[in-house]
């Protein structure tokens, strides 16, 4: 027990630190780089990315960590020998007083970790009550004219959302029923493509794990950031999906508005710079190659400075000993 209690700490912090890091970096290429061109699909795997592949790294670090302190022969016997490290590290076997420091730590860890939790389990249970309706014969029609695949199931309401993709397992299509009667036909078929777009990239699935990772990261910086530019890009993606002609693109744009009127989900700066998007069409001018160099270039540059840093693996090491000690 303890040393899983360990790795959760260990893992917490390293992860913390990554995520800090591709926040940081990519908040600055697209505030300085022509990154900035980027949105849609490409944006949105980059941000995905940049929030769920940190978790990742941290369990192999965790497991270095903690695999190197238990190999080591100062974890049986405290004031085994002294750090004499140029960084200064929580070392569990040089004085009690960073002993006690590495328990604030890991107490700290553990509580933050605990109560964003306990948060996503509340916030998952305070599901608003969807009621499903059978989809009007105007409705059926435009169903009929998306071709949507027979797994994803079409259902008007009355609650309080105008349209979206609802579920994780099971997702379903939810369309007001004031705003079937306020579109025409072929509005509602951009509407259903719209948000087909979403279950065929796996937002349904996305959006949980990258909501969880932001509540579990929310005291880092840009992890929050990361979460919500993921959100917005994958809506632009639905949109390029949906508007495939321009005429679908004209029926997108006064859905929006529709859908602005009603529901006023947005402010009026952000749909009419989502609708002006809309007819310039430029998502996707960016060329995936400038990603693909950039990308090998700084995992290069990043590994190479990671292992030109000893003082890292040893806080890791010593870190890992303290919360072990007995």
């Amino acid at each position: 027990m303890r040393v899983i209690i360990a790795g959760i700490a260990i893992w917490f912090l390293t992860s913390a630190f990554f995520v800090f890091v591709n926040g940081l970096t990519l908040w600055v290429l697209k505030k300085f780089s022509a990154l900035r061109e980027l949105d849609g699909a490409g944006w949105a795997r980059l941000t995905a990315l940049g929030l769920l592949l940190p978790p990742s790294l941290g369990i192999a670090f965790a497991i270095a960590g903690l695999t190197s302190a238990t190999l080591c022969p100062a974890i049986t016997a405290r004031n085994y020998h002294l750090c004499m490290h140029l960084a200064r590290h929580l070392c569990g076997h040089a004085t009690a007083a960073n002993v006690l420091k590495s328990r604030i730590v890991l107490w700290g860890t553990l509580a933050w970790c605990g109560l964003a939790g306990a948060t996503l389990v509340l916030s998952s249970r305070r599901r608003r009550y969807i009621k499903r309706i059978e989809p009007s014969p105007k409705l059926r029609q435009a169903i009929s004219q998306a071709n949507l695949p027979k797994d994803l199931p079409v259902w008007e309401t009355d609650g309080e959302i105008a349209a979206g993709l609802v579920g994780v397992v099971s997702p379903s299509i939810f369309i007001s029923q004031d705003l079937v009667r306020r579109l025409p036909v072929r509005a509602l078929t951009v509407i259903l493509s719209h948000e087909y777009a979403h279950f065929s990239r796996r937002d349904h699935l996305c959006r949980l794990l990258l909501f969880a990772t932001a509540l579990i990261f929310a005291p880092i910086p840009f992890a929050v950031w990361l979460q919500r530019e993921w959100r917005d890009a994958s809506e632009k993606a639905a949109d390029d999906f949906a508007a495939s002609s321009e005429k679908s693109t004209s029926l997108l744009a006064l859905t929006l508005k529709v859908v602005q009127s009603g529901w006023e989900i947005k402010s009026d700066e952000q749909l009419n710079r989502r609708v002006e998007r809309l007819r310039r069409k430029q998502a996707g001018s960016f060329p995936k190659v400038y990603l693909s160099v950039g990308a090998v270039i700084f995992g290069l540059a990043f590994c190479l400075l990671v292992f030109h840093l000893p003082p890292l693996w040893l806080t890791l090491h010593c870190f890992a000993e303290a919360l072990m000690l007995k």
